[in-house]
């Protein structure tokens, strides 16, 4: 494949690909505007629901559903906040019981969050509009929440909630992408498309397309600083090759393995880490932890206080 087509119908040529499309949420955890002040209108319209509702539930005991509960009961300590997973313990993942039972203790003891743990919601009553479309391409355009509603857990319970949020999971992106597998393997894995450790697609028909970020399936735990790296190794490789001047293959970069890692922001308060195997200590990890939730540092790092100047190997005069 040389080309992508655009929605419009318009074809694109490429040499060299590098598919970064990441991954889906619904709405509102997942971002369907394109504008700023289409963003500002959604998060207008979800704020004033939750402003309005005295009962919160949140469905799914992952790291967004976990943060969500938490920043909701803190911004929002007179509201009855629940958070309801299917599992004995939240957060799934390659992490520690113990950091789990961490989590369990801050959201229900520090916080005050009401956990309804080892229950599934098998019926809510008006659903959301993601319990009917949960094939979608697009999941950003399907909202998960529900005004009012009422869910009848495995265990027979029934809860109420004035705003109800279900964060319940990614979608993967295979439906917009066309690219048959070569071998028996297909392209898209169980974690994303494969890849090489020089972030190219690990299939031998696809030498020019790379992936990277969260579509990949380079790690388990989805990292934006591994995202990145992964971005930086594939643009170096590609440059390699197309500055190479031999018909020998250039030697091409490749992208270490990093061991998993978490950081639960529950609040401003409320934090806590897992490294690889360890879990550390509050104030260990509070260096990682900004006032602003790191909101100044990823301005900076999108450059949009200042554009950064632009440098290309060629701007030098050559060496003789």
């Amino acid at each position: 494949p040389t080309l992508v087509q655009l929605t419009n119908g318009e074809q694109l040529q490429f040499d060299y690909l590098v598919v970064a499309l990441g991954i889906s949420r619904f709405a509102p955890i997942g971002i369907r505007s394109s504008t700023k002040s289409e963003f500002v209108a959604e998060l207008a319209e979800s704020y004033a629901q939750l402003e309005s509702a005295k009962s919160v539930v949140v469905v799914g005991g992952g790291a967004v559903g976990i943060e969500l509960a938490a920043d909701i009961k803190c911004d929002f300590p007179h509201k009855s906040v629940t958070l309801v997973h299917s599992r004995a313990l939240p957060l799934p993942g390659p992490f520690k019981d113990e950091l789990r039972h961490n989590v369990v203790d801050i959201l229900q003891n520090s916080i005050g969050v009401e956990l309804v743990l080892g229950q599934r919601v098998i019926a809510q009553e008006p659903a959301s509009a993601d319990m009917a479309d949960t094939l979608t391409d697009m999941p950003e355009h399907v909202s998960s929440t529900a005004t009012d509603a009422t869910l009848i857990l495995s265990g027979g319970q029934t809860l109420h909630g004035d705003w109800v949020v279900r964060c319940l999971g990614t979608r993967d992106k295979k439906g917009i992408i066309n690219l048959p597998s070569s071998t028996q393997e297909p392209i898209f894995g169980a974690n994303g498309i494969r890849v090489k450790d020089t972030m190219q697609i690990d299939d031998v028909a696809y030498p020019h397309i790379y992936a990277c970020g969260d579509i990949c399936s380079r790690d388990t735990v989805k990292l934006a600083g591994v995202a990145m790296y992964g971005a930086y190794i594939a643009a170096i490789n590609i440059a390699r090759t197309i500055s190479s001047v031999s018909n020998d293959s250039p030697t091409l970069e490749e992208s270490p393995l990093y061991p998993s890692k978490i950081l639960l922001l529950m609040s401003k308060k409320h934090f806590i880490m897992q490294l690889g195997d360890e879990i550390w200590e509050k104030e260990k990890t509070r260096q990682y932890v900004s006032d602003d939730m790191g909101l100044q540092g990823s301005i900076n790092g999108l450059s949009l206080n200042k554009v950064p100047a632009a440098y290309s190997p060629f701007d030098l005069a050559p060496a003789f």
